[in-house]
């Protein structure tokens, strides 16, 4: 299945890496040029997938007592009280319900590199926001301003004041031996992938052929058209609502399959620090956390996160639907990261996102990526790509090996069942 994918053109350079009881079974990658250089090591943006690996870090320091999800943001950053936010707690803004999906005011990508967010312009920008909350729900996805948010709290009670990046690199990286970035250093950047993506009339035009000819978009005309309409009202409802494009410069309402490639490969955004949208990372890096995750909080001997944290990070999950999801429902955890669960009335939206991931929890990356984790069959799932599939929300190509990789599990462990058992049903 990884390999098809490579042969019908959906996908350019990935990685597909697989733990399962604390111990690495998977371990691919490919590139469709045949480009040698990248391997499995070679790192690429995750996205929305940093949620989940942030969220980790956060829960470790909560297990310190640095923080505590049910206290407001302003008890830890006093300027965030501004324009009526006082009373958002922090478990608020990790279930994206803070009403500060979006941004007034546009960032400089520049103000977000490590040795810039000590002077303050970012979380001057955030203390001065205000919340606009969506019509019929609290919650609605918070794509990046989170993770802005997070990274101000996380710099102010950590005793040594470091960032998020800074501290991944500290813990997961130099401690562990984990290969997850935020802020890349030089011999970093020379190791990450470009992204590629395609634009939306080449990416309409995929979408006329089949797949069995070499389609680089799974959905046919007609289901592409109407995500394409729903990417264009949720840029357009932004812009009625009055909020700002993310960053200076960055036009929110370009060509996705241009954007990509030219900013999100821009040292202004490798460089920087945005906790909830640009970690680099190998798929194996992914799977390493994710399968510490599904063994609570330890992996290959290593306790990457304590019992108390990880339960802090899962606990208190609530369901409702997200106004960025089209009403689609998550179940977010006070700790950030979302449990798949699939519901007896699920809709179509639901069905899609969460098809073949029943059991899992984490999250995922904007175009391809994944970090997730099964408990009941102590499975850890990462992948990562550089081809952004930007029109596919639910991430259907690794979807797809997911739903197959639990296939094979659950196989495995029947077959490890049967093998105890002898014709009396007696257990040998």
């Amino acid at each position: 299945m990884f390999r098809k994918n490579f042969e019908t053109g959906k996908e350019r350079d990935a990685q597909l890496c697989v733990y399962v009881e604390g111990r690495r079974v998977i371990d691919l990658w490919g590139s469709a040029e045949g480009d040698e250089t990248y391997n499995g090591d070679s790192l690429q943006c995750v996205f929305s997938s940093s949620k989940a690996i942030t969220a980790m870090a956060i829960a470790s320091i909560a297990d310190q007592g640095l923080i505590n999800y049910s206290n407001t943001v302003a008890s830890y950053f006093p300027e965030f009280s501004e324009n009526a936010k006082g009373d958002v707690k922090v478990e608020d803004l990790l279930r994206h319900e803070s009403g500060l999906a979006n941004i007034h005011t546009a960032i400089n990508p520049k103000d977000l590199h490590p040795q810039e967010l000590e002077k303050g312009t970012v979380a001057k920008i955030i203390a001065k926001d205000y919340q606009v909350f969506p019509k019929n729900t609290v919650r609605e996805y918070h794509n990046l301003t989170g993770g802005w948010i997070m990274n101000e709290i996380f710099r102010r009670v950590t005793p040594d004041k470091i960032t998020i990046g800074s501290w991944l690199r500290r813990e997961y990286h130099e401690g562990h031996g984990i290969d997850v970035h935020m802020g890349l250093t030089e011999s970093e950047l020379a190791r990450t992938r470009p992204l590629e993506a395609i634009p939306t009339p080449h990416a309409m035009l995929h979408s006329l052929i089949p797949n069995a000819f070499g389609a680089q978009v799974e959905h046919n005309i007609f289901v592409f058209s109407k995500i394409l309409s729903s990417f264009k009202r949720r840029f357009t409802e932004t812009e009625k609502r009055g909020f700002a494009a993310m960053f200076e410069g960055v036009d929110p309402g370009l060509d996705p399959g241009v954007l990509i490639p030219e900013f999100m490969n821009s040292p202004d955004w490798r460089l920087g620090e945005s906790p909830h949208g640009n970690v680099h990372a190998s798929a194996r890096a992914l799977a390493m956390l994710a399968g510490a995750m599904a063994n609570g909080g330890q992996v290959e001997g290593k306790q990457i996160i304590s019992p108390t944290a990880w339960i802090l990070l899962h606990n208190n999950p609530i369901v409702r639907e997200d106004a960025y999801m089209n009403g689609c429902r998550t179940e977010f955890t006070q700790g950030g990261v979302n449990m798949f669960k699939d519901y007896h009335d699920d809709k179509f939206g639901e069905r899609v996102l969460k098809s073949g991931r029943h059991g899992f929890t984490g999250w995922m990356g904007f175009g391809g990526s994944i970090i997730q984790w099964h408990t009941e069959l102590k499975l850890g799932f990462g992948y990562a790509c550089t081809f952004m599939t930007w029109w596919d929300m639910a991430n259907i190509k690794a979807r797809k090996l997911q739903k197959e990789v639990v296939v094979c599990t659950k196989r495995i462990n029947e077959e490890k069942i049967d093998e105890k058992i002898d014709e009396n049903n007696n257990v040998k």
